[in-house]
């Protein structure tokens, strides 16, 4: 009678585990479909909130021409394009939804994307699943990972003068950011850094040498590497930002990853420049947004001119150059002494 017992015992739990929809190749199937109504009712609550805070400057469809962007500059991210700037993965690559989550969470200060700080994680993990959907990118190709961060030597100390020093023979020397951003320095300066860094001299440099030389981004909309002596850093102005922004590059525009270029040898084969160096150029930044003065003068506003008619899709409507002969952009004066970076 007990044999009996264990044998209907026995029969019951594997009906039981039959009815779970169990099998030897994977989870049970009630935990699928969990899983899918936990995802649709996440894509519903994201594309609400995506109607709700986002589609007014991005569009409904996600092409970054909601009724509210033909009043910007610089015009709202096409996430059906899926090129984020602003990334810690390399230039052109997908970024992290960390990375999505700090420019919702941060905003882009100098353009329209104001800092959403105050939306649940939920609301926000929500719009980065939606705003995915926009793309057959994100099916189509996995995320990188992030660039290292490598070991700031500089972090222990106080007096950083030796970094900004540093940063300052990086960016003119070897870098040579100067080709994009403004120079800091004369160009006898410039010269000099640049055999300290084994190039050879200039005799000519680009016209407009201490202001940024506008390019047009992978849009082909002209853009404006930052001037840091009076431009925003969009994507945020710490130490840790900026180093980010140079070892990463930024997507779409002629900034690129410099993480995979630091690592150079000198002629006697000791290392000319350095991962670590990243960290001098960001401190040496860091240091020219500190020196910018709170108020600027009338006599020394920029203004940008922003010539349309460069696109590259037939889409966006042409401009003549007499129409867009008004079309600048005035830099307001950076009463903060806070941050920049446009592009």
């Amino acid at each position: 009678m007990r044999t009996v017992r264990w044998m209907v015992l026995g029969v019951s739990l594997a009906v039981a585990g039959a009815g779970c929809g169990k099998s030897d190749d994977g989870p049970p199937a009630y935990e699928h479909d969990r899983q899918a109504s936990v995802r649709s009712a996440e894509l519903e609550d994201g594309k609400a909130s995506y109607e709700m805070y986002c589609a007014g400057c991005h569009g409904v469809s996600g092409d970054g021409r909601g009724e509210a962007a033909a009043f910007m500059t610089p015009t709202p991210r096409n996430f059906q394009l899926a090129n984020f700037k602003f990334s810690s993965t390399r230039s052109g690559l997908l970024p992290t939804d960390a990375d999505l989550k700090r420019s919702i969470r941060k905003g882009l200060k100098g353009s329209a994307m104001p800092p959403w700080e105050l939306l649940p994680d939920r609301t926000v993990d929500a719009l980065i699943v939606y705003i995915k959907t926009f793309s057959p990118k994100w099916e189509e190709r996995s995320v990188s990972a992030a660039i290292p961060f490598v070991t700031d030597p500089y972090a222990s100390k106080k007096d950083k003068s030796r970094a900004i020093a540093r940063g300052e023979v990086v960016y003119h020397g070897f870098a040579t950011c100067w080709t994009c951003h403004p120079s800091y320095v004369s160009e006898d300066k410039i010269n000099e850094h640049l055999v300290a860094m084994e190039n050879p001299t200039r005799d000519v440099f680009r016209p407009g040498l201490s202001e940024s030389e506008g390019k047009p981004n992978s849009e082909g909309e002209m853009v404006f590497p930052p001037d840091f002596l009076r431009d925003y850093v969009r994507a945020g102005a710490s130490i840790e930002d900026i180093y980010r922004a140079i070892g990463a590059g930024i997507t779409g525009t002629a900034m690129p990853t410099w993480i995979d270029s630091m690592e150079f040898p000198a002629a006697d084969g000791k290392p000319l420049v350095q991962q670590a160096d990243i960290w001098a150029l960001a401190y040496y930044i860091e240091d020219l947004i500190r020196r910018r003065p709170k108020l600027l003068q009338a006599d020394k506003l920029v203004l940008r001119k922003r010539t349309e008619g460069i696109y590259l899709t037939s889409e966006r409507p042409v401009y003549t150059e007499d129409a867009a002969a008004g079309d600048t952009e005035e830099f307001e004066d950076d009463e903060d002494a806070e941050e920049f970076i446009e592009d």
